[in-house]
């Protein structure tokens, strides 16, 4: 009777082993919600581009968004800024974005990384970098050899400087996006799911999710992966995720706390009780937000 009921516990020890070492470092979707370590975790997000703060305020920026309350960086990487030149990369300096991660890490932040090939991001041609307009048969953002093996090139350099950084080799990026609001743009999901291919290629490893503002969802989608609704908040964020990755987790990649101004007219202003009311909503309803 004793020996049996130290086998039974033994049995329990080694499984709950088993199922701790499963869940280390790792980050899933399943069952409607994200997974970190096995446990349900929700974005607190906010929006941080490495090539926009001086590389020395990198560490004081990331400690102001913590003190913010939030537990996640959005990160946009600009292509243009790692390959200003055709086969000439840089991830030194202001460019070291495996350096911007650790910091991340080190101050107790998780990454959801933005690598485009196109970033939109209110920079100049969208992180493309110049020299793409001057190749042979090239046509960006589209279904194009010359386009997508020049992204393949970048991806891998990229995948160097970040995998060490993705959460199953002990690092704190948790999640990769799949262009960047590509609904806005074009309707060809082959070129959506060879982007997400070339990412895998390179060695990424996901979760892979898209962003669109959900009235653009059927152009920007993937079939099976999560797509993500910007400036969404309410029910209708839930019907128009459901019709594309049904049951959650929803996350919301492009929360709007303020907007971008126009030449010529006037500043454009988000009230704070908008700002609010959503926030409120998005906490009470358990849908991850990156604050744009």
């Amino acid at each position: 009777m004793i020996k049996t009921a130290i086998l039974v516990a033994l049995a329990l020890l080694t499984g709950t082993a088993a199922m701790s070492a499963e869940t280390q470092n790792s980050f899933k979707i399943a069952d409607g919600q994200f997974l970190l370590n096995g446990k349900p975790f929700t974005f607190r997000s906010g929006e941080m581009h490495p090539s926009r703060i001086p590389y020395q305020y990198w560490r004081q920026r990331i400690q102001m968004a913590k003190a913010c309350g939030l537990n996640s960086l959005g990160v946009y990487i600009m292509w243009n800024m790692h390959e200003p030149e055709k086969g000439k990369f840089s991830f030194s300096g202001q460019n070291d974005i495996a350096k911007f991660c650790k910091i991340a890490q080190e101050e107790g932040l998780y990454v959801i990384l933005r690598p485009g090939p196109y970033v939109c991001a209110e920079w100049d041609f969208g992180g493309f970098p110049y020299w793409l307009l001057t190749e042979p048969g090239m046509t960006i953002r589209a279904n194009n050899k010359p386009f997508l093996d020049r992204v393949g090139i970048y991806f891998k350099q990229l995948a160097k400087q970040l995998l060490p950084h993705e959460i199953q080799n002990g690092g704190n990026i948790l999640m990769t996006q799949v262009e960047n609001e590509y609904g806005s743009y074009g309707n060809d999901h082959e070129y959506m799911a060879n982007v997400k291919k070339t990412l895998e290629n390179a060695g990424f490893a996901g979760p892979f999710f898209t962003c669109d503002g959900g009235s653009l969802f059927e152009r920007g989608t993937i079939p099976g992966v999560l797509a993500g609704a910007n400036g969404s908040a309410g029910d209708d964020l839930f019907a128009v995720s459901n019709k594309h990755f049904g049951g959650g987790p929803y996350i919301v990649p492009e929360a709007y706390p303020g907007w971008l101004d126009h030449w010529g007219e006037a500043h454009s202003k988000v009230s704070t009780e908008s700002v609010v009311r959503d926030l409120n909503w998005y906490l009470s309803h358990n849908v991850s937000f990156n604050f744009y």
